[in-house]
């Protein structure tokens, strides 16, 4: 009986310290002061955002973080959006972006770029990750314990308007519209541990009374006709809106000679984030009954951000933050570095 009052009380401390230390390592904090590592900055940013005006969110891996860009579409429609994708998210995270943007927005639409249901993850891992995503979404100090490292190391760069990072380095790629091949008509089979995730988003969107819609970006690098058929296939079997960027690519204006910024035409430039925001808003405009809040003084931060905004459009002409950080990184080192034993960093 002792042996059991003791692990009780032990637990009971354990989450009361966890509890009380969630609070300096409150994410929208450090990451207002830069100290947060990229890929968790658009997760803790919209902790900052004003209450109660986030009508979209973006959720997604890294294909989501350059499919919009929230200033604009803001200023050309009204729309209140926000970015809040992350590097490789996982379906689980993608779940929790979602509950944690709901605590205090009035999210009606969430856009999921599907790119990350295609990831099947072997064996215990599935549970592992449900376990690590939950302690995380119940503690910061679980989330973002490792600020003490990045005090050390120093302030990132890269400015976050919305969860959007302008990007406008361009990389050509030698390919021709149309890239996809129409006479495929096999379909991509969704994994069973993403389709579990998949189905309790779609259960809490159901609950909350929010629209849920699939899409995906133009990427010759992710995509194919088997996956846009498997898409399509989830979408239509859940009664949902599945947009395809690919199919719709020369609709929507993608030159892949000038709106990517990586090797393979795999994530867009600014140039083809435009064409996507428009493409994407359109939609919105038409299907989603979203209120124009242009005008609106409660939404006058939108408006100021534009000025900023546009200022780092210009700053970031040509270039990219991976690059900038890349060159930093090489000023940094002594000049006796080698790369033999170190290998290249950045």
């Amino acid at each position: 009986m002792k042996s059991i009052l003791k692990i009780a009380g032990f637990t009971v401390l354990l989450i009361l310290m966890i509890g009380l230390l969630g609070y300096p390592f409150r994410g929208g904090y450090w990451y207002l002061r830069g100290y947060l590592a990229d890929r968790d900055c658009r997760i803790a940013g919209i902790q900052e955002e004003p209450e109660g005006q986030i009508d979209v969110l973006n959720v997604g891996d890294s294909l989501a973080d350059i499919a919009i860009t929230p200033v604009e579409m803001y200023r050309d429609y009204g729309i209140t959006s926000y970015v809040m994708g992350r590097d490789l998210q996982k379906c689980t995270e993608t779940y929790y972006a979602i509950k944690q943007a709901r605590q205090h927005q009035p999210v009606k639409v969430v856009l999921w770029e599907v790119h990350n249901l295609c990831k099947h993850q072997e064996d215990f891992e599935p549970y592992m990750v449900g376990i690590s995503e939950y302690s995380k979404y119940k503690s910061q100090f679980i989330k973002y314990h490792y600020i003490w490292k990045r005090l050390i190391e120093g302030k990132g760069i890269r400015k976050y308007f919305k969860g959007y990072v302008v990007n406008e380095k361009v990389t050509p790629d030698d390919r021709e519209m149309p890239y996809l091949n129409y006479t495929v008509t096999e379909a991509f089979e969704i994994p069973e541990d993403q389709l579990y995730v998949f189905d309790k988003i779609y259960d809490y969107c159901q609950k909350e009374g929010i629209k849920l819609v699939l899409y995906a970006v133009p990427s010759p690098h992710c995509y194919n006709m088997k996956m846009h058929n498997g898409y399509a296939k989830l979408a239509q079997e859940y009664g949902l809106d599945f947009l395809d960027g690919n199919i719709d690519a020369e609709k929507i204006g993608i030159d892949l000679k000038a709106d990517y910024f990586d090797d393979d035409a795999d994530h867009l430039n600014l140039s083809g984030t435009r064409k996507m925001t428009a493409y994407l808003a359109d939609y919105l405009v038409r299907e989603c009954d979203l209120e124009d809040h242009r005008g609106d003084a409660a939404y006058q931060s939108w408006t100021d951000i534009l000025s900023e905004y546009e200022q780092e459009v210009r700053d970031m002409d040509g270039t990219c933050y991976p690059d900038i950080e890349k060159k930093i990184e090489e000023e940094k080192r002594p000049a006796d570095y080698d790369r033999k034993k170190y290998g290249p960093k950045g």
